[in-house]
């Protein structure tokens, strides 16, 4: 009896992959520092990619732009849309809050190859990686082309002053900037296994060969599994007749 409950505790806690945090990674070179987090929600993915720096963005290769990832084999991503974190800006002038709609700046890619990786998100072309049907609303567009270009809605540091920055085409201060952070929503197809992530870069700027950089895993994936509230009642359950036996033997 006693192994049969704890049995039953062991596998309420396993149970359906129960996940209670997003699996998030972070990295930094010299003032730039980012991170990105990617959840499961129901048969979505999530992915929240910030620039975490609180340094003051003057150049274009102190723009976060795009986050390239590999998520085993078995399974794609479809894209549903991009969100703002943070307030949009064009120079000084604040364009949209947060909460705002950039599905026609930001574009996903699934079988491309940098960094090793296969996946990226970028709201640049980076090299031409990135054009416009790749776009996660390829019918709207805010600024600019349609394709994904120069530093467009790309993710500037929430230390930000946006009264400095480089100034004339293509410089900080003259292209739209999204402060903060950008949410991401997939549709997934496959078995989505966040300890499948792996080959996590974040780049800067409009081409590869500027600032790039490792992202590490910040929480252990795996490691972090905890049940759910109906998990843990069910796990309690058990523990709980596991005591109550013990009580009538004693008796």
């Amino acid at each position: 009896m006693k192994k049969k409950l704890i049995a039953l505790a062991l596998a309420a806690c396993g149970a359906a992959g129960a996940w209670a945090t997003p699996v998030s990674f972070s990295g930094s070179q010299r003032n730039l520092s980012a991170t990105v987090s990617f959840e499961n929600v129901g048969n979505q993915l999530r992915v929240v990619l910030s620039n975490t720096s609180q340094a003051d963005v003057r150049v274009a290769d102190q723009v976060l732009t795009a986050v390239f990832f590999d998520l085993g084999g078995g399974v794609s991503l479809t894209p549903v849309s991009a969100i703002s974190g943070g307030a949009t800006y064009l120079g000084q002038d604040k364009v949209s809050n947060a909460g705002s709609n950039v599905s026609g700046e930001w574009a996903f890619d699934g079988a491309i190859l940098a960094y090793g990786a296969h996946m990226g998100i970028s709201s640049s072309a980076l090299d031409s990686l990135f054009g416009a049907k790749d776009r996660f609303d390829v019918n709207s567009n805010l600024y600019g082309p349609p394709s994904p270009d120069g530093l467009q809605y790309g993710i500037t540091s929430p230390g930000d002053d946006r009264s400095t920055g480089t100034k004339g085409n293509g410089g900080v201060f003259n292209s739209p900037l999204t402060s903060g952070s950008v949410v991401f929503l997939f549709d997934v197809t496959g078995t989505l296994d966040l300890n499948a992530l792996s080959k996590i870069t974040f780049q800067y700027g409009t081409a590869l060969g500027e600032p790039n950089f490792t992202g590490t895993l910040d929480n252990g994936g795996g490691g972090s599994e905890v049940p759910e509230p109906a998990t843990l009642a069910l796990a309690g359950s058990a523990l709980l007749g596991l005591a109550a036996a013990r009580r009538r033997r004693r008796g």
